[in-house]
């Protein structure tokens, strides 16, 4: 409010002193945008705290099922087994359901165990000079089986002075192996998946292209992002969707970068990773 004071006169020709009072307009209006931005600030925190839920929500359901399926299967298995009326071939099988189902869930509470650390800040790198080839090989050697189990082809390209860098032997090969994993899963029976690795400059950049079902563009920018994968329906082909945001904060901890293409639904999607090199030129 503004207040303005001005000489009056009465019918006497007395001069008095009278007041009027007004408001200021450009602050006024100033008042008004601040409240104004303030609402949709509040409102935009509200809507992502909304968001956030929703996704935990979803989350938590999808992992009491991921859970409680090889749960199911070990239980099941493991009663069977125990009735004595098994032969031995179906021995044989309920072992390698048992053994199979243990090391998914094994899995799935290694990612959360990982998660759980990421937030709280407790991974710690052991830090060595490594070989990217070799870190690459001892990745897709294990993940083979799985693809050949689904006819996929795992073609390597890595390039003879891809180099070193330095960084931790087990977290590089889960932020490789996490990658291949997605793309097993993602890629149907008879696809193929590229690994290529080459050195671009001072940096390693490491690639893993798939012939799968591809991202959505609208969804693309949230691939790494933890709880998205669970709640997403172009992707939602079974786990806890956890793998990528594990690998974008396992490769930034190296001091690198990933990034996620996909020209869409049915056209597969390149995961590119970029790592700063060991190597000094000259």
């Amino acid at each position: 409010m503004r207040v303005v004071t001005v000489p009056i006169k009465d019918e006497q020709t007395v001069l008095v002193r009278g007041v009027v009072v007004g408001q200021d307009i450009p602050e006024f209006r100033l008042a008004e945008a601040e409240r104004a931005r303030l609402l949709a600030g509040e409102q935009k925190l509200r809507a992502l705290a909304e968001e956030a839920n929703r996704l935990k929500d979803e989350f938590l359901a999808v992992i009491s099922h991921e859970l409680r399926t090889p749960v199911n299967a070990i239980v099941g298995w493991t009663t069977m087994l125990r009735s004595g009326k098994a032969d031995q071939q179906l021995f044989d099988k309920g072992l390698e359901v048992i053994q199979r189902n243990a090391l998914l869930q094994s899995k799935m509470i290694e990612e959360l165990l990982d998660v759980s650390r990421i937030v709280a800040g407790k991974i710690i790198l052991d830090n060595q000079l490594l070989e990217m080839a070799s870190t690459i090989d001892d990745a897709v050697s294990s993940i083979r089986p799985v693809a050949d189990a689904k006819h996929i082809t795992i073609f390597t390209d890595i390039h003879p002075d891809v180099g070193r860098l330095i960084g931790d032997a087990n977290r590089l090969q889960q932020v490789v192996g996490n990658l291949l994993s997605n793309s097993v899963k993602f890629t149907p029976d008879g696809g193929h998946i590229t690994v290529t690795a080459s050195r671009v400059g001072d940096e390693i950049e490491l690639s893993v292209r798939d012939s799968g079902t591809g991202i959505e563009a609208a969804f693309l920018p949230h691939v790494f992002e933890r709880f998205r994968q669970a709640g997403a329906k172009a992707r939602s082909e079974g786990g806890l969707g956890l793998g990528l945001a594990i690998v974008r904060h396992l490769v930034e901890l190296h001091g690198g970068s990933v990034t996620a293409h996909s020209e869409g639904i049915g056209l597969g999607a390149v995961f590119t990773v970029r790592f700063p090199s060991a190597e000094v030129d000259g």
